[in-house]
């Protein structure tokens, strides 16, 4: 009996715990393939974050945390080259110090880590921002409806640190503007952050950076 309790505790505890999917497009919007050349910023609506696989106390296996903020700034330009779109200059900016926690417990928040997180492990009032620019990349003008796939690399600053990476990203036109989706996969001791240990939870070092970016007329 105490061993089917035990189970029947270690479920509920997993199945009551809750965390947003990754981002993701929105319902394709065909937007003109024509007239995406010029000058876009990121705009309401786009948000950045994290996602770690932790190891919660009295938890019976690790779960995932997840921190996003709506605090995000960048821009793109588009510029035309035969049949081709050519995209520079992609840029996104998000704060580090409003990062909050997403995923939750039936039973408790897990807000409490976000303090810990953004001022020992992150140390936001130093390196109060993330960075990351693309490398120009080009989209046959008879693709850039979309959704079209890509795997575009570029430089990401974390807490002082500037490394070479490739996001896996998926892009559309709308009828507002311009849509990403997208993600960055780092080990963030190579950020000279070390996997956050707490009382309460262990993190592994592997991050996922999320974004969602929504790119309107600048």
């Amino acid at each position: 009996m105490l061993l089917l309790a035990g189970i029947g505790i270690a479920t509920y505890l997993l199945s009551s715990h809750h965390a947003p999917p990754q981002f993701a497009l929105s319902t394709p919007a065909a937007g003109a393939s024509s007239g995406l050349a010029g000058s876009w910023k990121v705009g309401p609506g786009s948000q950045v974050g994290y996602r770690v696989r932790e190891q919660f106390i009295n938890q019976p296996a690790p779960t995932e945390a997840v921190a996003r903020t709506d605090q995000v700034t960048g821009s793109l330009r588009i510029g035309i080259n035969g049949v081709q779109y050519r995209a520079t200059s992609l840029t996104f900016q998000a704060d580090m110090a409003s990062l909050t926690s997403q995923d939750k417990y039936a039973t408790f928040q897990v807000y409490q880590r976000d303090f810990f997180v953004r001022t020992i492990y992150l140390e936001a009032a130093t390196y109060p921002t993330a960075t990351f620019k693309a490398d120009p990349v080009s989209v046959a003008i008879n693709q850039a409806p979309g959704p079209v796939t890509l795997d575009v690399s570029g430089k990401l600053s974390v807490h002082g640190v500037t490394k070479t990476v490739t996001t896996h990203m998926q892009a559309q036109a709308t009828d507002a503007g311009i849509e990403l989706a997208g993600s960055i996969t780092v080990d963030m001791r190579d950020y000279g952050i070390d996997p956050p240990d707490i009382s309460f939870t262990k993190a592994e070092s592997s991050v996922l950076i999320e974004y969602h970016l929504v790119l309107v007329r600048a």
